[in-house]
């Protein structure tokens, strides 16, 4: 016996018990969370300075003397996006579970289970795109006085 030459069996060539099937489902919906990690900066690193989370305008909005309009738009933005996505969670889940079907049957058919990836991870960008156009709609309310004072308070925090 060669102890150098071993079997690799992969998920698309054998037949890998269900852990194995969740991992990889799992895994392929992690990856484009991890992207950002890998260069060492936060998912949202890029944003800094450039958009705001309502949590933080709404934290400052003394200093920034927000207005009744534009606390009354934000708290708008806020049920909108979370309305939204709430939405996406379950079409996101749904798609996570047609994948692991997918990746469930003995014999894996390809190009089912890249179909069910694409539908994870299109929901998955949907879910993306509605926050950044949060963040986008919040950052229309401000005044460049308010943007600038937080663009100064995010680059210190």
């Amino acid at each position: 016996m060669n102890p150098f030459k071993t079997s690799i069996r992969t998920p698309l060539t054998s037949s890998p018990t269900t852990p194995f099937r969740t991992l990889c489902a799992a895994v392929l919906l992690a990856v484009p969370l991890l992207a950002g990690a890998a260069d060492g900066k936060s998912n949202d690193d890029w944003l800094k300075g450039r958009l705001f989370p309502p949590d933080v305008v709404l934290k400052n909005q003394q200093s920034l003397k927000l207005t009744d309009a534009q606390r009354q738009a934000i708290r708008r933005e806020i049920v909108a996006v979370q309305a939204k996505v709430a939405t996406i969670d379950f079409d996101l889940m749904d798609a996570a579970t047609g994948l692991q079907d997918a990746l469930e049957k003995p014999q894996l058919d390809r190009a089912l289970v890249l179909e069910k990836a694409e539908a994870a991870l299109n929901a998955d960008a949907k879910k993306k795109r509605a926050w950044i156009e949060m963040l986008l709609n919040v950052r229309a309310v401000l005044t460049p006085e308010q943007i600038a004072y937080l663009k100064k308070v995010t680059a210190e925090g």
